[in-house]
């Protein structure tokens, strides 16, 4: 679903190339044109990796370039191979970096300002109900920001602060999905941008899984409020992502796949119990 909106936008931001959009044997069927798709991917992030590896890219073009200079013929084809395919694989462990500086550019100072008012003010909610009823408090360890030379993160709780994501632990995934979140409003005023998230909950603690589903929320609130084209879509497994996600001005569709087609089953009407993915009763069958 998620690949079907990516594929009908006239930008598209994200890591996915024009040779993954398609599904053998199955159709895109979406009527509504899209502006700007911004499609980005928690559990696939490999921005640590090439943080890691970045020097070791470097290096090896380096090493392929004078290679390159001195041999002839059929060998420098094959030097110029292995060169694009090494571009190719920093390229896509490099994807959060560009998608973030890409997203970013399209940003109003403004609009920025106003989503972060929303997520800070949603947090100091969230901190306040954990301390009247001796909750978990440390559920978003980390904001995230992005510059040219790369991410800058800073810890909510301790207020550190530093660059680059190598030496910290997967939690900064679920503040990547909160960091897309605030850009994607940030670039909505005067043009429709649709924020594609898969699977926004991971490596989230589950009351950060709550939390996001609240800030697109809030935020896809408030754009109905300004007019703004905010749009964000889904695609979780998780209930508590739904259940901080569902509100007035959001829908949860079950979605079952054939064959030969991918459909909506169906809708959440907000309960507690989901068909498919809260299922306690088919959790008591499996475990006979």
């Amino acid at each position: 679903m998620l690949r079907c909106l990516y594929s009908k936008a006239e930008i598209k931001v994200g890591r996915l190339s024009a040779e993954d959009l398609g599904i053998e044997g199955v159709s895109c069927d979406v009527a509504e044109s899209v502006k700007l798709a911004v499609n980005v991917d928690a559990y696939r992030t490999a921005i640590q990796l090439y943080e890691l590896l970045q020097n070791k890219f470097e290096d090896i073009k380096e090493v392929l370039k004078g290679i390159y200079s001195v041999v002839r013929g059929d060998d420098r084809q094959l030097v110029q191979k292995v060169r694009n395919d090494i571009e190719f694989v920093e390229k896509r462990v490099k994807a959060d970096l560009d998608i973030a500086m890409e997203i970013k550019s399209y940003v109003d100072d403004y609009t920025i300002k106003e989503a972060l008012d929303i997520l800070f003010k949603l947090y100091e909610q969230y901190k306040q109900v954990a301390k009247d009823h001796d909750l978990f408090d440390d559920f978003f360890p980390l904001m995230l920001s992005v510059e040219k030379e790369g991410f800058v993160w800073r810890d909510t709780k301790t207020d550190a602060r530093g660059r680059g994501l190598k030496t910290l632990s997967t939690v900064y995934a679920p503040a990547l999905v909160a960091m897309y979140m605030l850009y994607a409003y940030g670039a909505s005023d005067g043009r429709d941008v649709y924020l594609l998230v898969e699977e926004p909950e991971a490596h989230a603690h589950p009351v950060m899984a709550h939390f996001l589903g609240r800030l697109a929320l809030r935020l896809a609130e408030r754009a109905e409020e300004r007019g703004y084209g905010f749009h964000a879509v889904f695609a979780t497994h998780s209930l508590d992502f739904l259940t901080g996600a569902y509100g007035k001005v959001s829908k949860a569709y079950i979605l079952r796949r054939s064959p030969d087609r991918i459909y909506v089953e169906g809708t959440w009407d907000g309960g507690s119990y989901i068909p498919g993915l809260s299922d306690t009763g088919a959790y008591q069958l499996f475990t006979r």
